[in-house]
């Protein structure tokens, strides 16, 4: 086994990092040996032991380790200094699948495993880092709008043309028409996503004319073409994408919060013991424990609080259902016999905690606890700037969900995600609702879970930039978001030092995608209004809100008639009433999306090579504001008076992933120092209430078998 893994290494990681632990397994498979995940282990624990291999961290996931000879392969991590020439890139690529090869003999003959594509992608990353890092002061000054109606244009041709190469291809090329017609199902699902879903580029639907209709691969294979309205579409992304460039470097204003808080949520687990002897196994009921953290400017000092939403001994007093529906406790009989989606209930319970927790915050009913022995706080000063652990929209959102339809057996889920919703509406009128007069509400992402800004830049380095071995990268970018912004901003950095670092003030903001609630709450778009023969009279106007009542009252009617034909588990909720918060989210919230850092910061990217990521930035924005333009860019500022401070931003200590047998820190994430005492306060939370949760309910249970208290009959 040792002697195979060595032999794997020298053959194939001679260009790259090293190989993963799973990677070692699939190869080793492939060579038809039989392993074990143990016998793997071992070798490996016996290689590293004896110095005839080395474990390196991984630069694909942080906190991971890959495998490979000394002094073989890539150092780790001279991620961006690695580069080698455009001819060497194109000819890795024609090693591998290659759709606009026109020999299809000689694309047969490269053809490459998936095992293969992965090492040649990985050892290629780091060059793809230099074409963005080198390409950032051309694209920076680019239109977005712009941009992506060329790339719609674009993405056009391509996918008819694909289709077109399908249909005219032999009778004898079988195999290839079937991979190619992955690909076109693969490329049409991309395209969707990133005109339709992301930037709202609708379809057709009744006699109601779209912006971009994609027929389906089928239809295309008979010859339908995809149909797309250029003036149309660059409305739609005129009311969708805000500012004039891909990046702009703007000068944050001096800092005029004197508070400003971050919010977490998480979720444990409690055990239950049961008496010894017992052949019951322990049974875990469910906690959720959201906290803020409040940092205080009080002249040169920073003070630190935090407040948390939960009391175990007050949950004495609920019942099962209660407590479940407040998303404080799923207790252990819920979870084994009632719940039937509990992956997002409890999402959803978690979502409910921390907009519960922001609630209090912004009405001012929160009790602060100093932290680090910091003096106590009798009259905390105004909330101007709230900052939550993830996205701002809930995670669990959409209509089938509010009102239980999409889990029709369970009798909490739809109360959870409606109390969710309600209470995120409640939060959003606070904030964004409240116009200047509300807190500026903005998110961390920390992992986002779609790229477009790296499918722009690869598009542009392939188009614009001339890199024909970047062919299929808008479809698959092999550099998320995160990554590329870095490397976008750092090239910025070392090409124009002079504007980036003339104020210490100044940060890098990228243009920003708006996007609504209803984007999220419905698919596909529009949502079309129909009269009594469901005929489509005309699409729902997303800011006109008699037009959302009249779409949920057609959802109640609709909904009620498949009730009752047995073709919907769930009747609709009994009012429209009871949809408000849902409708008012749909008619007037929005959140802006954008990518931004501190200038300063990259002085030691430039000097040291210091690299680093910062989440996707969010702030929630009310869409029926009168000068919406002007009220982004006034929360943007805001939110970046603070980062750009010089503790604003710090590394998270926690984004870290297990590796083959540690945690380690890879590239360092850098969010704000809010969001990262919250998350400690959370912790913490959740570790003491957890503990405190399970010795109180050890003591009901003791007092119960002792005969101290009665048991409780529903």
């Amino acid at each position: 086994m040792a002697e195979a893994i060595l032999d794997v290494l020298r053959k194939i990681a001679g260009d790259m990092v090293g190989l993963s632990f799973r990677d070692l397994l699939l190869q080793l498979r492939a060579r038809n040996l039989v392993v074990t995940e143990d016998k793997i282990r071992s070798a490996v624990s016996q290689l590293l032991d004896e110095g005839k291999i080395e474990k390196r961290p991984s630069p694909e996931r942080r906190g991971s380790f890959c495998f490979n000879l000394p002094d073989q392969g890539i150092s780790q991590i001279s991620l961006f200094d690695f580069q080698i020439s455009r001819d060497e890139v194109e000819q890795e690529e024609r090693d591998g699948l290659d759709l606009w090869q026109s020999d299809e003999d000689e694309r047969e003959r490269m053809t490459v495993s998936v095992m293969e594509g992965i090492a040649r992608g990985h050892a290629l990353e780091e060059n793809y880092a230099r074409l963005v890092h080198d390409i950032a002061p051309v694209i920076a000054d680019e239109n977005p709008v712009d941009l992506v109606l060329e790339i719609a244009d674009w993405v056009v041709n391509n996918l008819n043309d694909l289709a077109e190469k399908i249909r005219s291809a032999g009778l004898g090329a079988q195999s290839e028409i079937q991979r190619l017609t992955r690909e076109l199902g693969f490329r049409r699902s991309k395209a969707e996503s990133f005109f339709q879903r992301l930037w709202r580029l609708d379809r057709s639907i009744g006699n109601v004319r779209g912006i971009l209709d994609i027929p389906t691969v089928p239809q295309m294979l008979r010859g339908s073409g995809i149909r797309f309205d250029k003036e149309a579409a660059k409305c739609r992304l005129q009311e969708r994408i805000v500012g004039n460039k891909v990046i702009e470097i703007i000068t944050a204003p001096e800092n005029h919060h004197k508070a400003a808080v971050g919010t977490d949520a998480s979720v444990g687990d409690v055990m239950v013991e049961h008496a010894r002897g017992s052949f019951i196994p322990p049974t875990p009921a469910t906690l959720f424990v959201s906290a803020g953290a409040m940092r205080v400017l009080d002249r040169q000092n920073a003070l630190s609080y935090w407040d948390y939403d939960l009391d175990p001994r007050e949950l004495r007093r609920y019942r099962d259902l209660d407590a479940a529906v407040e998303g404080l406790l799923i207790s252990p009989h819920l979870r084994r016999e009632v719940i039937t989606d509990f992956r997002h209930l409890r999402s959803a319970a978690m979502e409910l905690r921390q907009y519960a927790e922001e609630l209090r915050i912004v009405q001012q009913q929160s009790k602060w606890h100093p932290i680090s022995g910091v003096p106590e706080i009798q009259h905390p000063p105004a909330i101007t700037l709230l900052i939550r652990d993830g996205r701002i929209f809930p995670l669990v959102h959409r209509l089938d969900d509010y009102d239980g339809a999409s889990a029709p057996d369970d009798i909490l889920y739809g109360e959870v995600v409606r109390r969710e919703i309600r209470t995120f509406q409640r939060v959003f009128h606070n904030t964004a609702g409240n116009g200047r007069l509300g807190a500026i509400y903005g998110g961390a992402v920390k992992s986002p879970e779609y790229s477009w800004l790296a499918m722009i830049t690869f598009w542009y380095l392939h188009v614009r930039g001339g890199h024909q071995e970047l062919a299929d990268t808008f479809y698959r970018p092999p550099l998320n978001d995160q990554a590329v912004t870095h490397l976008l901003f750092w090239g910025l950095a070392e090409s124009k030092p002079d504007r980036v670092f003339g104020d210490t003030r100044n940060t890098f903001v990228t243009f920003r995608a708006l996007r609504r609630f209803s984007d999220i709450a419905f698919f596909p778009h529009p949502r079309p209004l129909t009269d009594d023969t469901g005929k489509v009279i005309r699409t729902v106007q997303e800011d006109e809100i008699d037009d959302w009542l009249a779409y949920i009252q057609q959802h109640i009617s609709e909904a009620n008639r498949r009730y009752d034909q047995h073709k919907r588990g769930i009747p609709a909720l009994t009012t429209i009433d009871e949809y408000k918060p849902f409708i008012d989210l749909c008619h007037r919230a929005g959140v802006a999306m954008f990518y931004a850092a501190p200038a300063r910061m990259y002085r030691a990217t430039l000097s040291d090579r210091a690299h680093f990521f910062t989440p996707r930035w969010e702030i929630a924005i009310d869409l029926q504001a009168k000068n919406l333009r002007s009220e982004i860019g006034r929360c943007i500022a805001g939110l970046m008076a603070w980062l750009v401070e010089q503790d604003g931003l710090v590394p998270d200590e926690s984004h870290a992933v297990g590796g083959f047998d540690e945690v380690t820190e890879g590239l360092p994430l850098f969010i704000p120092n809010v969001v990262m005492e919250a998350h400690k306060a959370v912790g913490y939370g959740r570790e003491r209430h957890a503990t405190d949760v399970q010795d109180e309910l050890q003591k009901l249970v003791a007092d119960i078998r002792a005969g101290r208290l009665d048991f409780i009959m529903p």
